[in-house]
């Protein structure tokens, strides 16, 4: 992004997703949304039981809430317009 003219995360916050080992790597400091991916494999696991046990029972939705990992990619917001300091 330096050769773009844009410094994160001054003028650009950058936020990946699913919180990989590289997004912890001190040169990228990537500000990530993190899965419970144990927590999904459990649920997984339970409701294939369920069903090969209970064939007549209704499917399920099971959401697990996502974790946001700030690091160094994401600013505070501003106010559109506003000047840095």
């Amino acid at each position: 992004m330096i050769r773009a003219g844009v410094r994160v995360p001054q003028d650009l916050s950058v936020v990946g997703y699913d919180d990989s080992r590289f997004a912890k790597l001190p040169g990228i400091d990537l500000t990530s949304v993190r899965q419970d991916i144990p927590g999904m494999a459990d649920f997984a696991i339970k409701a294939v039981v369920e069903r090969l046990d209970l064939p007549e029972r209704e499917p399920k939705r099971i959401a697990l809430p996502p974790q946001l990992v700030v690091r160094g990619t994401t600013a505070a917001p501003r106010a559109v317009g506003q000047a840095e300091k």
